[in-house]
């Protein structure tokens, strides 16, 4: 006998014109942007460094990631606190939306081929694409960064 799988809660955010969802599981906190420390050798997607809560965050701009124009950071821009396996991240986004379900299990596999995205849920007219936060984390951390936010305290 087939089961049903419950839907899962997922953040809706935006990004450009595009939309995404990413497992609120994984979602820790919705904040406005924080001061952050330039580090050497960053590129548009890592950021630097911000201080949340007394404590060194990684901060990630997705909107180069998903090939979207990146306005100008100030403190009106907002990002999402997002965690897998003990690494805390900050991924800046353009807007945060809502929050919705979705069956996972129902998501059709073969249309998407990108390492970042695991699948596409449709809305109405709206495509709603689902990020995969291990393969993003793996790519856009640098791996001796210390992203343990229990580990590691700006002073």
């Amino acid at each position: 006998m087939k089961t049903v799988a419950d839907p899962v809660a997922h953040l809706i955010f935006r990004l450009g014109p595009q939309h995404y969802a990413l497992s609120i599981e994984q979602v820790v906190e919705v904040a406005a942007m924080v001061e952050l420390v330039k580090t050497p050798d960053v590129d548009e997607v890592f950021l630097g460094i911000a201080n949340r809560h007394g404590e060194a965050l990684p901060m990630l701009d997705l909107r180069p990631v998903f090939r979207q124009s990146a306005p100008i950071i100030d403190t009106s821009t907002l990002f999402i606190v997002a965690h897998l396996s003990g690494q805390y991240v900050g991924l800046v986004v353009d807007e945060v939306l809502r929050i919705d379900y979705f069956d996972t299990h129902q998501l059709p596999r073969h249309l998407i081929r990108d390492r970042f995205v695991q699948g596409v849920i449709t809305r109405g007219e709206q495509l709603i694409q689902l990020i995969t936060l291990p393969s993003l984390l793996a790519t856009y951390l640098p791996q001796d960064l210390p992203v343990h936010l229990e580990s590691e305290s700006i002073r």
